[in-house]
């Protein structure tokens, strides 16, 4: 049976959880992990055991953030597609092939997946990190940050300090499982917002699958002296 969680106090909690997957099946033809920038004639490539997907499906936050905060949280955004694993594909959609600016990000697009996923455009920019084929009808099991409206820079500071705890997890190890994969990335989770709490006063996130069905936001008492800020 699914549980829920509403808070977290710490990466221990993690511990307790068995979570019953079954493996991601990966083709021999998949590639190593890659970043993927998608026009909207080109379908998103499959292949890959993960897809991870960068979506700002709220236009007032492209007009907010303009060209540099787009190029700054671009830059951190590749570097959590890396974190998350071989055969993992990191997607960004553009209008047009291109340089990563405000008027070049496709909300249009994003909105889909938004809508899919039944993501809130008030708590964009997300990270959705999908088992399932984006293009599939029923979504399949995913892992959601919420940057919820943080400027370019903060979302960009954010994902660093999340991308760092992945890769301490040894989630971008090529022989682990799915089910070891989930929770590796609660326990980065756990431990990202344990280490410096300050960095996620406004980032939630959220994990479903077969087996867990998990709401995890920043509480107050995280952040604070000593918490790498």
């Amino acid at each position: 049976m699914a549980r829920s969680i509403r808070s977290l106090a710490s990466a221990c909690v993690f511990a307790t959880f068995t979570l019953a997957i079954s493996p991601g099946t990966i083709s021999p033809e998949a590639n190593a992990q890659a970043s993927y920038e998608v026009t909207p004639t080109i379908a998103i490539p499959k292949n890959h055991s993960t897809w991870s997907l960068f979506l700002v499906c709220n236009p007032a936050w492209i007009l907010q953030n303009g060209d540099q905060g787009i190029a700054e949280l671009f830059k951190q955004y590749k570097a959590f597609g890396d974190a998350i694993g071989p055969n993992n594909l990191a997607i960004w959609f553009w209008k047009k092939p291109g340089t990563p600016t405000a008027d070049n990000t496709d909300v249009s697009r994003s909105s889909t997946y938004c809508e899919r996923y039944k993501l809130l455009p008030s708590e964009s920019p997300h990270v959705l990190v999908t088992t399932s084929y984006p293009y599939d009808a029923i979504p399949g099991d995913h892992f959601v940050v919420r940057l919820n409206g943080l400027d370019g820079q903060d979302s960009a500071d954010a994902l660093a300090k999340l991308t760092d705890q992945l890769l301490v997890t040894g989630l971008n190890q090529s022989e682990i499982d799915a089910g070891d994969r989930w929770r590796r990335t609660l326990a980065a989770v756990g431990s990202a917002i344990s280490k410096t709490g300050c960095y996620f006063n406004k980032v939630s996130f959220s994990i479903k699958t077969g087996a867990l069905n998990a709401e995890i936001a920043h509480s107050a008492e995280s952040a604070g002296p000593g918490k790498g800020c």
